[in-house]
């Protein structure tokens, strides 16, 4: 489980896009989906037959912390997954992450019992899910976006991104509905423009797959 790669300004975008064009051999133009980055903790969440078996924070990329009594207390992830076509092994990757309102909740708790104040609600994030009792994880106000898939065995899953977020919302888990397919990389430019006016509590900025 890598971290993803990044650029900071429209020349490194349109120097990435091209590329890719390269490398696909193609002068057509790509289709990305454009989501917010996440504030957060990078997470995996193993599903069996649907259950929700093991989660792990991202670690070294190979070896993460087991969290999964922690995570079970997250009320955005289901601990059971709904629908149809559900397959036999799913690992889904997402952020743990904590919204504006509850970091300012937890620090204001904390000035007032002499406990530790975060930095940022990244910090405060990955905090609450380290804890070594579960019983103060519930008590924080932590929520859960899914961005990827890991392993996958025993059913399918759409090709394209965006159509992934689709399946996944269908089987109960959560996605960001700040979420959008541009056609050519001058939308993609644009989008990126429009969202900083209105970037949530919980993301960065807008990235691009």
């Amino acid at each position: 489980m890598l971290s993803l790669d990044n650029v900071f300004d429209e020349e490194s975008f349109l120097a990435f896009n091209k590329r890719v064009q390269d490398r696909l051999k193609s002068t057509d133009h790509l289709t990305y989906c454009c989501e917010l980055k996440l504030d957060g903790l990078a997470v995996s969440i193993l599903y069996e037959n649907g259950v929700l078996v093991q989660a792990a924070t991202r670690g070294d990329g190979t070896t993460g912390e087991d969290i999964t009594s922690n995570v079970r207390t997250i009320r955005a992830i289901p601990l059971k997954l709904h629908g149809e076509n559900i397959p036999a092994r799913l690992e889904v990757r997402g952020e743990v992450f904590l919204p504006q309102a509850g970091f300012e909740k937890i620090n204001e708790e904390a000035r007032r019992t002499g406990g530790k104040v975060f930095a940022n609600p990244r910090n405060a994030a990955a905090g609450s899910l380290r804890q070594l009792d579960p019983r103060i994880t519930a008590k924080r106000p932590l929520t859960f976006f899914c961005y990827g898939v890991g392993v996958l065995e025993g059913g399918e899953l759409p090709a394209s991104h965006s159509a992934r977020l689709l399946q996944f919302k269908a089987w109960g888990l959560p996605v960001s509905d700040r979420v959008t397919l541009c056609h050519t990389p001058r939308k993609c430019l644009l989008t990126i423009v429009k969202s900083r006016k209105s970037v949530p509590t919980w993301a960065l900025t807008l990235m691009a797959w």
